[in-house]
């Protein structure tokens, strides 16, 4: 029988898998953020949307499916129950299909700049408030202070542009239109926020393997994008690959690869984080975005932005530092 742990070392062996989990999650927003770089990219040169979803997703598919199936073979996998599987399917449908709509409707109508922190505001509440309903997760004060100074920094952030960010923004500058796609951004982190719970009780008990939650999800995304796509190309199964410059494949293979990386580090970062505090980690994009958009895109910013940037950075810090017991 091997020796049981101490209480000294049980709480050490406790804060050394907390601590774990959020370098994960702190690992996987980079690989995130290195992937919307390429995504960015290839939206400056009109690539459609779907059809950028749907072989990114693919990327991800190819990847793992040779994986799944070699341990198959030499009976190393662990299949899951059916349930655990269906609630995979249910969050990455809430994510992909739901969350993804909303998103790119927000991202259309009031820009890019204003859309994104209204989305991780409405996804870090939201993660905290389902985080407690169905895993019983209570947020520390510590991190409630660093939510609070988030929130702070999401006003900043979206107050901050002086300006319409794209030509159709700008055209659709009504009060409805406005108030709509508000609303959109809300419902979009609400379903964000159900996806990452979803994952979070796959994983925290290993009820599913982090390889086949990532499948079943991106699954989800090739499906329906690729549908819709084929579907508005006439069903020509060439309008895949049809006219697509090198420069742009190789866009959206490294993007595909790095969001793959990003996918399994946050996966695994859930089994020993909790939802809210991985979701305040995940607010770190926007900082790492908006320095790429000043340095590489040349965007402009101003004293607000930068305000804003400051208070993410002091949040993510706060919450990212071990308490004091």
């Amino acid at each position: 029988m091997s020796p049981s742990l101490s209480p000294g070392d049980s709480g050490k062996a406790a804060a050394w898998a907390a601590q774990k989990g959020i370098l994960l999650c702190l690992a996987a927003t980079f690989m995130y953020s290195f992937s919307n770089v390429c995504l960015r990219q290839l939206g400056d040169i009109d690539t459609d949307q779907r059809w950028t979803i749907f072989i990114k997703e693919c990327v991800s598919i190819g990847c793992l499916t040779p994986l799944i199936l070699y341990w198959s073979i030499r009976r190393q996998y662990h299949w899951p129950a059916l349930r655990w599987v269906v609630y995979i399917l249910f969050g990455g449908f809430c994510c992909q299909y739901i969350g993804s709509r909303l998103h790119l409707h927000a991202f259309a109508v009031i820009g890019l700049l204003v859309s994104v922190p209204l989305i991780q505001a409405a996804t870090m509440v939201f993660s905290a408030a389902v985080g407690r309903g169905f895993l019983g997760e209570r947020i520390s004060g510590r991190c409630l202070s660093a939510m609070i100074i988030m929130l702070a920094a999401m006003g900043f952030l979206i107050f901050g542009p002086s300006q319409p960010v794209t030509e159709q923004s700008a055209q659709l500058q009504t009060t409805n239109t406005l108030v709509i796609a508000g609303l959109g951004t809300v419902l979009a982190g609400l379903a964000y926020s159900v996806h990452v719970v979803c994952i979070r009780v796959a994983r925290q008990n290993r009820k599913m393997p982090t390889t086949l939650i990532a499948l079943l999800v991106t699954g989800i995304g090739a499906v329906i994008f690729g549908f819709e796509f084929l579907r508005d190309s006439g069903w020509r199964i060439s309008a895949f690959w049809e006219g697509v410059p090198t420069g742009t494949w190789q866009l959206i293979i490294a993007s595909g690869f790095l969001n793959l990386i990003g996918f399994l580090l946050q996966i695994t970062g859930l089994r020993y984080t909790m939802v809210a505090r991985s979701q305040m980690i995940a607010v770190a994009q926007i900082v790492i975005g908006t320095l790429f958009g000043v340095f590489f895109f040349k965007e402009l910013t101003n004293g607000m932005i930068w305000i804003g940037v400051a208070l993410t950075v002091v949040g993510i810090f706060i919450v990212s530092t071990p308490e004091k017991k």
